[in-house]
């Protein structure tokens, strides 16, 4: 990659001195007669280069991302890396290609270079995944953690980053060379930039869902080598004179650069003195420029979707702004006075950087309305919301980035024209560039909060500003620059001392803030709703559970502890409001340890513990702070029960921990006989990309069930449960294990009383998840499938999840031999059948009845609607437990009011399961009780 493009904003500098070379033959009016069809095969070159570039990055990446982990060490580390060797690059071969008779080979060299570099890491990259947990281990200090995540990217992708470094240098020399003056940075910069923007869209949206990244590495190398072999065999006219080494000459200096009055000398310290301070404000307006996109991304990460097309809509914005300022400087410049200019683009980017700022406070509501706009007008769901994501990152990136783009360009040129290399400027940008994620997200970001760091980024290029030495410029900064400098001083004041904070934290009605952690990775909320239920927010809008939903919570726990034969050890990958792992330290004698990506999530614990209790105080339960992936890849540890939370599947990363690799190593960490649970958020699911997550399971656990955690219509959860060998269960297998391990009392408070309950919640064997799943790809690290559909399926999902929970079962059909011992034909086994197939048919029925809402409130419509519904259901399987105690419900609330209808309700209650004593029981009760 050529480009400063990146994850993160860059702003470039300067290019090496102007040369001339051979006499070209010239037109009427000077320009060289080949000179204007070069420059053009040049700049699709720089084109090409920089679609190649950012494809690799975007792929390199997440690659690596899913090697070292998403803590933020690893994230930060393989960003530095990729910034620095870009920069080394640039910086050590600027000088070389300088001073190269034939700089296409150069180019054409460090193309080839670029694609074999890719190509071997296809290979590599993978090879480093197992290497890495090694030597970080489960618990590595920030230090040791900082050091790996830094060296190994780095020392990977030095090869291909130098290169990428000085292929930009490379094209602006010949570009140069070939057109008519020698101000050509501007131009060469745009093209690059404009086929990184084209790279980030068609990688992201079709290369690599399409092939996967391997083989997308394979189609950037031959866009490489394309690139090679035009420079090289291309026509002369493409290619750029070459022979004799070409005769150097200064170009006329710049108006605005003084000459210096000694002579020859007085000259050279000038353009000494000029070339170090354009390479300073080039480094700082680096560091401030990827700063603003940092803290900007942060803060739009609490309305958008966070999808991995998210990401790609809003670089595409950053780049696109930043190009269309290099190009519309390239065609301004000769007019432009080099000093008054730098100081001109300088306050213009402090002051779109303050509005851009001020922009934030109405993303929401730009972001909704697009939203509403796109469904109106039936633009596809995918492309709605990529749209409304890509118009707010307009509205807050457009106008900094262009004028970014213009100072980047500006810069480079000075220093170009004053005797330097542009590749040095272009290094000196990227260097300061890999600082900034570091200054910005991780010191400044959460102790002094965004809306200030963003503050901090404009008032920087305002200073840089009115710092520009008088030396550069015949004049001091002139009125109107200085008013404006002052109208930007006043609105970031203003920002600071009235505006809110830059946090979008939504709160149901009648619901209220309880605590708030700004992390770097990610806003922690803790609020209440109406009803005072505590609920955790992550980014303002990824629900992570909470008190109302406790019962699943639990069960996410108890199910599959409850399914193993003597659970000893637990391992639980996600933690959420601790619920689940609180469950799980209500069973006796088990040891559990739980891994959470986000501290801040662990922070916010104490918040729960009315209802989980102290998680920390507990000696049988062990909190880590880690990736999952690389966590479970780092320990030597073998346990008897894996569990991994629900993941929001389409939350850009959250792909990779359904993958084949992901679980392959999951269940090397299984105890001999150890079982492994992976729950799946169906209401978040579209049922093609649940098939593919079913299939990789399989590929991993052939032998694997599918149970529900509960009947919820609204939020129903999938359990995928696989084991290392068959484990054979009976109809009698919970009140065994409840009598053995005395919890008993605990699954009576969860609706777990019996077998029934327990083998009611199944949804199929192996073999019928075969059938569901079908043929197709596995989710994998090279191919993530489900990183890409699980999006698109969130945004175009229409039915509701009870609809989505229906069809499954129907697809499905368990039968009870999958789950009871079918070579075993007692009368007890049949009879057990019978009853567990009844109480299947009895949950289909209960959940088509639960699909059409109460018309009323009202006790008695209530009776009247859903208690024929419900007695209906309880004739088909006495043992129906959510059925029968609804209706007890009912009538003891009917009995207020309406005495004979409650009576008579018991009574048809009592006739429909005359096995159960609670109707007549209540019925008595009733009876004799006071009016």
């Amino acid at each position: 990659m050529d480009s400063p493009s990146s994850t993160l904003p860059v702003v470039a500098d300067g290019a090496p001195a102007p040369t001339t070379k051979e006499p070209i033959p010239q037109g009427p009016a000077g320009q060289s007669l080949t000179g204007k069809s070069a420059v053009v095969g040049l700049l699709v070159l720089s084109f090409l280069s920089g679609f190649a570039g950012l494809g690799y990055e975007i792929v390199w990446t997440r690659m690596l991302s899913v090697t070292l982990g998403h803590e933020i060490f690893a994230v930060l580390a393989v960003i530095a890396a990729f910034f620095i060797g870009l920069a080394l690059g640039a910086w050590t071969l600027d000088r070389w290609i300088c001073a190269s008779r034939v700089p296409r080979r150069w180019y054409a060299a460090l193309e080839l270079i670029i694609g074999a570099s890719a190509l071997a890491l296809a290979h590599l990259i993978p090879w480093a995944s197992g290497l890495a947990p090694r030597l970080l281990g489960t618990d590595p200090a920030p230090v040791l953690q900082w050091s790996v995540a830094f060296a190994l990217p780095f020392l990977l992708l030095l090869p291909a980053t130098a290169a990428m470094g000085g292929t930009l240098p490379a094209l602006e020399r010949l570009i140069t060379g070939m057109g008519r003056g020698n101000r050509w940075v501007g131009a060469t910069y745009a093209a690059n930039t404009f086929g990184a923007v084209a790279g980030t869209g068609i990688a992201t949206t079709v290369i690599a869902p399409a092939l996967g990244f391997s083989t997308s590495l394979v189609v950037f190398a031959g866009i490489n080598a394309a690139c090679a072999a035009a420079m090289l065999i291309g026509p002369a006219h493409i290619a750029g004179p070459q022979g004799r080494r070409p005769v150097e000459r200064r170009s006329a200096a710049p108006r605005s650069l003084p000459q210096g009055a000694s002579g020859t000398e007085g000259q050279e310290a000038d353009r000494e003195a000029n070339r170090g301070h354009c390479l300073a404000v080039l480094f700082v307006t680096g560091c401030l420029g990827l700063g603003y996109e940092v803290l900007v991304v942060r803060v739009l990460s609490q309305i958008l979707e966070n999808t991995v097309y998210t990401f790609a809509a809003v670089l595409c914005v950053y780049l696109l702004g930043t190009a269309i300022g290099a190009a519309a400087y390239q065609r301004a410049q000769p007019r432009l006075d080099i000093g008054r200019t730098a100081r001109a683009l300088l306050l213009a980017t402090a002051a779109t950087c303050v509005a851009g700022t001020t922009a934030l406070w109405a993303a929401p509501s730009v972001h909704a309305m697009v939203r509403v706009w796109a469904a109106r007008a039936a633009v596809a769901p995918l492309g709605g919301a990529i749209l409304a994501e890509a118009i707010v990152a307009l509205a807050i990136f457009f106008p900094p980035t262009v004028c970014m783009g213009a100072l980047f360009s500006h810069l480079a040129q000075a220093v170009r024209s004053a005797g330097g290399g542009f590749g040095r400027a272009l290094g000196i940008n990227m260097l300061g560039g890999a600082l900034a994620p570091l200054l910005f997200g991780v010191l400044l970001l959460p102790q002094i909060g965004a809306k200030t760091a963003l503050v901090i980024t404009a008032l920087g290029y305002l200073l840089a500003a009115v710092l520009w030495p008088r030396s550069l410029t015949p004049r001091s900064l002139a009125r109107p620059q200085m008013g404006a400098a002052g109208v930007v001083v006043l609105l970031a004041l203003g920002l600071l001392l009235f505006a809110p904070p830059l946090r979008f934290i939504r709160v149901p009605p009648g619901g209220n803030l309880i605590a708030h952690a700004d992390g770097v990775m990610a806003g922690v909320s803790v609020i209440t709703d109406a009803q005072g239920e505590r609920h955790l927010q992550v980014n303002s809008h990824f629900r992570m559970g909470g008190t109302v939903s406790q019962r699943s919570d639990h069960r996410e726990a108890l199910i599959p502890l409850l399914l193993h034969p003597e659970p000893r050890s637990a391992l639980f990958l996600g933690l959420g409001t601790g619920a689940t792992l609180a469950a799980a330290a209500q069973y006796p004698g088990l040891r559990s340890e739980a891994v959470e990506l986000v501290p801040e999530i662990v922070d916010l614990l104490p918040e729960f513990a009315a209802a989980t209790g102290d998680l920390g105080a507990d000696p049988n339960l062990a909190l880590h702070v880690a990736d999952a992936r690389r966590f479970v890849r780092a320990t030597n540890a073998g346990y008897d029960v894996i569990v991994a939370d629900l993941f929001h599947p389409w939350i850009d990363g959250a792909g990779f921990l359904y993958t084949r690799e992901h679980f392959a190593a999951v269940r090397a960490r299984l105890a001999p006989g150890g079982l492994f649970c992976q729950w799946l958020p169906l209401h978040q699911l579209d049922l093609p990309t649940l098939q593919v997550i079913v299939r990789t399971f399989l590929d991993v656990f052939p032998d694997a069930d599918a149970f529900l955690a509960t009947f919820s219509l609204e939020t129903p959860i999938v359990a995928l449960v696989g084991t290392t060998a068959p484990i054979r269960r009976d109809d009698a297998w919970l009140e065994r294990r409840a009598q053995a391990d005395g919890i008993g009392v605990t699954l009576d408070a969860e609706g777990l009383s019996d077998s029934l309950a327990l083998f009611g919640l199944y949804l199929g064997g192996a073999e019928t998840l075969r059938r569901f799943a079908g043929p197709g790809p596995l989710n994998t690290d090279d191919r993530p499938v489900v990183l890409f559909d699980a999006p698109r399926a969130a945004y175009a999902l229409r039915e509701r999840p009870a609809e989505r929970l229906l069809t499954l079962i129907d697809r499905l059909q368990p039968q009870p031999g999958e789950i009871l011992p079918a070579d075993a034909p007692s009368a007890a086994s049949r009879l057990a059948a019978s009853r567990l197939a009844a109480y299947w048919q009895a949950r289909r029925q209960f959940l088509l009845a639960g699909l059409r809402p109460l018309p009323s409130a009202d006790v008695r419509t209530v009776a009247r609607t859903l208690a024929p519904e419900l007695l209906a259901i309880v004739r088909v399987s006495p043992d129906f437990d959510p059925a029968y105690r609804p209706l007890l419900a009912i009538a003891r609330q009917l009995s207020y009011i309406d005495a004979p209808a409650a009576a008579a309700l018991l009574v048809d209650l009592q006739r429909a399961n005359p096995m159960r004593p609670e109707a007549q029981v209540l019925r008595e009760q009733l009876a004799t009780a006071p009016r």
